[in-house]
């Protein structure tokens, strides 16, 4: 009889032993591939950031929230700056303060307005206008797959994963209901028509709508914006600034001491929420490789245990005649058995639980509609799971290699 004819009727003829192997390789299997490519996913979590310039100025809180309510669509709404303080910026002309303070600012390239004024289910709506596509810095640029820029009332580009996801195309129509503040005002809308769909961007630009300034505006005024804001409509979430060379000092002094507004640093904030992602990414890895080394010992311990019990049934295969190279390609067939029932059932238990942990987590990691996860991420839990089942037969092999036939057989 054949090694691997040994250890397939070894393993069938112990089926609750082989089960309760299989089935505790197979939970460290799954639970480390879900660990794995929950990793790869917060390793991108902030990587489709929309391109924003140098620096954001938004209502004053914290630098975080900034940057992932301007560039990442995610959060509660944010606060209001008035459309005032944006148009002196970019027409560049001299701020002044009720305190008499008279600042001129000299450092701003472009700045850009945004602006969240509607939903269309969950996506979200932005008021902004012509320099969202015109930028100093032409990679920056989101481009046009078909269509033009919306620059008339109630006309909207959508980006490219919008468009795939609802087959939106240019000549659609939708219905978007206000969001201006903590609530959807479900009986007021806007009916915006497409004219242009963005190419993709491989960001957050790609699943949101955008619209001209105007559009907002004409909308705000059905509502009595005066209960949510002191300057009416007259308002805007975000600017969007691109500075000269050394700038942001003088932008921060102006903008965070004397106006309602706050201004942080893209560059600096990124790297702040890349450091976050970069500690949970070391401790993830530990937790999985814990894991794998627990599941692993375990295994070893188990296998160990089991071969011990069949030392008799070894030393009397070896007696019938069997070489040692037979009874240890037989020990090594069901540690790869083992590991191979054991992986193909993970498999299955990541393939289930992996979409309901995602969805679980919500917002924390990005939507599969921007950043897949496929299942093959977990292949190298599944090799180092086969390859640690096999190795820990080692041990009884040793054993066997220099076991005693006739004083096992004597006791």
């Amino acid at each position: 009889m054949k090694s691997f004819q040994l250890a397939y009727l070894n393993l069938t003829r112990r089926p609750v032993p082989s089960c309760l192997a299989i089935a505790a390789i197979a939970i460290s299997v799954a639970c480390a591939g879900m660990l794995l490519r929950l990793n790869n996913l917060a390793e991108s979590r902030f990587s489709t950031l929309g391109k924003g310039g140098d620096a954001i100025i938004g209502a004053k809180s914290g630098g975080t929230d900034i940057l992932l309510g301007a560039l990442h669509a995610e959060g509660e709404y944010p606060g209001y700056l008035p459309l005032k303080l944006f148009e002196s910026l970019r027409q560049e002309q001299t701020v002044r303060f009720e305190d008499g303070a008279q600042i001129k600012p000299s450092v701003i390239k472009s700045v850009i307005p945004f602006l969240y004024f509607a939903k269309w289910g969950d996506v979200r709506v932005v008021a902004t206008d012509e320099s969202f596509v015109s930028r100093p810095r032409a990679e920056d640029n989101p481009k046009l797959k078909e269509g033009r820029w919306a620059t008339g009332i109630n006309e909207a580009v959508v980006g490219y994963l919008l468009a795939q996801k609802h087959g939106l195309k240019v000549g659609d129509q939708f219905d978007g209901k206000l969001w201006l503040g903590p609530k959807v005002f479900a009986s007021s809308s806007v009916k915006l028509k497409v004219v242009g769909v963005f190419d993709s961007t491989h960001s957050t630009w790609d699943r949101l709508v955008f619209t001209d300034l105007s559009t907002a505006q004409n909308a705000m005024k059905i509502l009595n914006m005066t209960e949510a804001s002191i300057w009416g409509p007259g308002v805007l979430n975000y600017f969007l600034v691109y500075l000269n060379p050394q700038g942001f000092d003088s932008l921060a002094n102006l903008v965070n001491n004397r106006t309602v507004g706050q201004a942080v640093d893209v560059p600096v904030e990124i790297k702040k929420l890349n450091e976050l992602v970069g500690a949970g990414q070391e401790l993830g890895i530990f937790v999985t490789i814990l894991i794998l080394v627990l599941g692993g010992l375990s295994m070893a311990a188990m296998l160990i245990t089991r071969f011990e019990a069949m030392s008799l049934q070894l030393a009397v295969l070896r007696a019938m005649g069997y070489r040692k190279s037979s009874i240890g390609g037989w020990l090594l067939w069901e540690g790869f058995l083992l590991g191979l029932a054991a992986v193909f059932f993970g498999l299955v238990m990541d393939v289930a639980g992996f979409p309901a942990l995602r969805l679980m987590l919500g917002t924390s990691l990005p939507g599969p509609d921007i950043v897949a996860s496929s299942i093959f991420e977990s292949a190298p839990v599944w090799v180092t799971a086969i390859v640690a089942t096999t190795a820990s037969v080692f041990v009884p092999l040793y054993r066997v290699y220099h076991q005693d036939v006739h004083f096992s057989l004597r006791n």
